[in-house]
């Protein structure tokens, strides 16, 4: 039914994994098998069309069905990357350029014990990691692309009770090339034993101009008790496109607080699956996304509620400007156990343009009776009397909108609770509004 539904992958795609599979991390060892498998399944399935449900909204095979090579080795200067630097000054990093890491430029020395960061591409010769990434199979073919051409990413894992005091930050730079298309397949790999806590920085931001196509896989685990905090910021260009799939599963009494803001980028879709697997787990996801010119963003949210007692909320907002498209599909599913469940979405959506659109899905599934759930989506303009208010007091009307806009994205940007993702994340918003300059002015002031 797939290869019906999808697109046929070009024959780039089989000639790139034909000639260079033995190259990628594991070379012709263990992993050689699962790669064959998985890149068999992708051929098979094809790339998502507009037919498939899932897909609905996002042609993604215009962008992702084309003939790409995978990224090389790119120098990059220290100031390039250090703009994207978060966590403050005892923040560890890692960092990967066109999907390899820079050892050059990461820091991870330091960690206490019972805290373990590994670049991937060194641990594929464990054969625990090899079975947790083969161990993930949610039938998604860009997922069975990434585990067919991966090429590098990182494995944290944190003791049972141990809390790391500092930030560690992820940093996924894509330098994009005039000549041809290059993609790159990261995975990440997270695991927090029990009572363990994290602050997890994940940051994406596209150097230079030129198309890129970046698919990240992540898995994160979180044991009874654990809490983890997850900032997300993407910062893409004109000619970036980035596909993210996050399956999430918590413990019990485990906590998730994850803030996302997309902020560029010619496409950018954010799959999260998220099991909440143990009694009174908790997760707050919030999420501001502002396409505008031609940009495309996806978001996709799937919540299990497996067992009773536990707590979710979905909080995102949109801004849609120019032709700027914006899609938000939010799931909850509550299972026939999970009893005394307490699961919550919101959507609102601000429209700039009669260019732009917004599509909002949101959804409730519920096989039990004893819950409180609600989910709601809005969309709408500026408030006119607002604008009124802030012309009469002597303000520009580009600057009045853009104090409006930010007031409304901001609820979600100030949610970061790293202080530099945040700064970094409100400098990208600007730099998207016609008035931006003089509020980042007003507010510096």
């Amino acid at each position: 039914m797939n290869a019906v539904r999808n697109h046929p992958p070009v024959q780039a795609f089989h000639d790139l994994f034909s000639a260079g599979k033995t190259g990628l991390p594991g070379g012709d060892g263990p992993l050689l098998g699962l790669r064959e498998t998985r890149f068999a399944r992708f051929a098979d399935a094809g790339i998502p069309s507009q037919r498939t449900e899932a897909w609905k909204f996002t042609n993604v095979a215009r962008h992702a069905n084309v003939p790409m090579a995978l990224g090389g080795h790119v120098q990059i200067g220290a100031s390039e990357l250090s703009a994207f630097f978060c966590g403050g000054h005892l923040a560890r990093r890692m960092i990967f350029v066109n999907g390899h890491v820079s050892r050059d430029f990461s820091h991870v020395r330091g960690l206490p014990e019972g805290v373990s960061v590994r670049v991937l591409a060194d641990a594929v010769d464990d054969g625990e990691v090899r079975e947790r990434i083969a161990a993930f199979d949610d039938g998604r073919s860009f997922t069975d692309l990434n585990a067919a051409l991966m090429q590098s990413g990182a494995v944290i894992d944190v003791a049972d009770g141990v809390h790391v005091a500092f930030p560690l930050q992820m940093l996924f730079a894509a330098v994009g090339s005039q000549r041809a298309a290059t993609m790159n397949h990261p995975r990440l790999l997270v695991r927090l034993g029990r009572g363990a806590k994290l602050h997890l920085i994940e940051t994406h931001a596209a150097l230079q101009d030129g198309s890129t196509f970046t698919n990240l896989v992540s898995q994160i685990e979180l044991g009874d008790e654990a809490e983890l905090i997850h900032d997300r910021l993407q910062a893409g260009r004109d000619g970036s496109v980035l596909l993210s799939k996050a399956d999430m599963r918590l413990g019990e009494r485990s906590r998730l607080r994850q803030t996302l803001a997309s902020l560029g980028g010619a496409l950018v879709r954010n799959e999260s699956t998220l099991h909440l697997d143990g009694t009174f787990a908790d997760a707050v996801m919030n999420g501001a996304f502002m396409p505008t010119a031609r940009e495309h963003v996806d978001n996709a949210i799937c919540v299990h509620h497996r067992q009773p007692d536990c707590h979710s909320d979905q909080f995102y907002k949109g801004v849609m400007d120019g032709y700027g498209r914006g899609v938000f599909a939010g799931r909850i599913v509550v299972h026939e156990d999970a009893q005394r469940t307490n699961a919550f979405q919101t959507n609102n959506n601000l429209l700039l343009s009669d260019d732009a659109e917004i599509d909002s899905k949101p959804e409730l599934e519920i096989y039990a009776d004893d819950v409180k759930c609600s989910h709601g989506a809005t969309c709408g303009d500026l408030d006119e009397q607002s604008l009124f208010y802030l012309r009469s007091r002597g303000i520009d009307a580009d600057t009045a909108r853009s104090i409006l806009v930010y007031a409304f994205a901001g609820e979600v940007i100030e949610r970061f609770a790293d202080e530099g993702t945040r700064r970094l994340a409100m400098q990208h918003v600007f730099a998207r509004l016609a008035g931006g300059g003089g509020l980042s002015g007003m507010l510096e002031g």
